[in-house]
């Protein structure tokens, strides 16, 4: 019988998702959960790097495992659990941390981008070492496969290079875990911005940002209002025509269709009639995500399955770190 291999993925607790995080790399992780050894971990220490309100991240934890389950996790095939419940992610984070080099933490995209906005008050300590944590998520599990979007690249690419520092220096413990970026919708841009990223940091009525739990008219409104260009011709041409590009990519993901098949269909029609189909598709799918996060949004039926979750990333876990305690020296 053909070993699984194993499949990871970590979530920030940080408010509400969106059609990004769905596309870009909810729906990669759905997809393949069954044909591999399944583990989606709910990064609340990731989330303390910056202050968050005690009872407000208590609340975000259930609302990610709701949503999670709402678009399509299963937890009989996927582990889900929190990162805090697994006390090995944070003592395999700190030792990671020693094998990293300080100007490896200042080139992180993410970090260069956050600290610039961090102002007079500095950039906190947690937001420069958080990668080394990142890196004790993937590594403790064994994992091969890390579903990402395009521009988390970087955080696997770190993991892959501390893996094989590590194994150079002290023995062969870690597996070097690979990528897997979907080559359609890999990142779903802003809609009023197309040359940024869909993000979920943007508030509430951001048209440019579509939440899987937006108001289903204001769904379409904010599609139908998106960015295009002068052109009126539905063509993927990412330099040209960010947003139409975006857009074919969106529907891409959710219908199944190629670039080209889009382009054919819609060979002579206006943005109008385009837009209007792009608005039914994701009301549709955000429809259907709604009504299941109304069943599983309850508190008691989430606390088991992430109890359960936990106890079995637990074993993994803490074999990881015997194997790297021995090979440090530590007991």
């Amino acid at each position: 019988m053909k070993t699984k291999k194993v499949m990871l993925t970590g979530v920030r607790p940080s408010g509400n998702l969106t059609l990004g995080n769905y596309l870009g790399a909810i729906k990669n992780f759905v997809d393949r959960q069954e044909e591999n050894n399944s583990y989606i971990f709910i990064a609340d220490l990731h989330a303390i790097t910056s202050y968050i309100e005690p009872s407000k991240l208590k609340e975000s934890v259930y609302n990610c495992v709701a949503m999670y389950l709402s678009c399509g996790v299963k937890p009989e095939k996927t582990k889900i659990f929190k990162q805090s419940d697994v006390l090995q992610h944070g003592t395999l984070g700190f030792i990671m941390t020693f094998q990293t080099k300080m100007g490896e933490l200042s080139r992180m995209t993410q970090f260069k981008y956050k600290s610039q906005n961090c102002g007079k008050s500095g950039v906190d300590t947690g937001l420069f070492v958080y990668p080394t944590l990142m890196v004790a998520d993937i590594l403790l599990y064994n994992t091969n496969i890390v579903p990402v979007g395009k521009d988390q690249q970087q955080h696997v690419e770190l993991t892959r290079d501390l893996a094989q520092r590590f194994n150079n220096r002290y023995s062969k413990v870690f597996v070097e875990p690979q990528t897997y970026v979907s080559p359609v919708a890999n990142k779903v841009l802003n809609l009023q911005n197309p040359l940024e990223k869909m993000n979920k940091s943007d508030s509430g009525d951001n048209k440019g940002t579509i939440f899987l739990l937006d108001d289903l008219e204001v769904v379409k409104k904010k599609i139908m209002s998106a960015k295009t260009d002068s052109l009126n011709k539905v063509c993927f041409d990412e330099i040209n025509q960010p947003g139409i590009s975006n857009l074919i990519g969106i529907l891409s993901k959710i219908t199944g269709e190629t670039y080209k098949e889009i382009e054919n269909r819609f060979s002579g029609r206006g943005y109008g009639e385009f837009k209007k189909e792009v608005a039914e598709e994701v009301v549709k799918l955000l429809a259907n995500i709604q009504q299941r996060y109304k069943t599983f949004n309850n508190k008691e039926y989430l606390d088991k399955i992430l109890f359960s979750g936990a106890k079995k990333a637990r074993v993994v876990a803490s074999k990881t770190l015997k194997r790297v305690t021995k090979a440090i020296g530590l007991n």
